[in-house]
């Protein structure tokens, strides 16, 4: 590697590999501060990432949570309209009802009087002066 002189190694050539050397260590030192540089970086990127992952975590866990909750409030708000068209219908068939019923009655009584009125009207023709002519008439035929 080296040549030998008097007195030990030439001098030049292991000054000059001393330097190569140091400038190798620098050049290794530079790169390893860069590296470090990186690692710092990185690092605080990774940190960032998970406190922005976490961040998102909570983030769709509220929205979840919120939708679920207004997901079950309309659900409420749809069952409490749901009962209250019911009991409107029921209210409105049970008026129904008593109109049928009402018609019904109002249908008898017509015809209970329309019954009346012609029992009565047979009996005034019955009673009248020309239909007893007419019975006379018959029954001296």
């Amino acid at each position: 590697m080296f040549s030998k002189q008097m007195r030990g190694y030439n001098i030049t050539e292991v000054d000059g590999e001393v330097n190569r050397l140091q400038q190798d260590v620098s050049t290794l030192e530079e790169t390893l501060m860069a590296v470090k540089g990186d690692v710092e970086r990185l690092n605080q990127e990774n940190e960032f990432l998970k406190k922005q992952l976490t961040l998102q975590e909570k983030t769709n866990e509220e929205i979840a949570r919120l939708a679920l909750k207004e997901a079950s409030d309309l659900i409420e708000k749809a069952k409490r309209n749901a009962n209250m068209i019911l009991k409107e219908s029921m209210e409105y068939v049970r008026g129904l009802s008593k109109d049928m019923d009402t018609f019904k009655q109002e249908a008898i009584d017509f015809r209970e009087n329309v019954v009346k009125m012609s029992e009565e009207m047979l009996e005034t023709i019955d009673k009248s002066e020309i239909f007893s002519l007419i019975k006379e008439e018959e029954s001296n035929t």
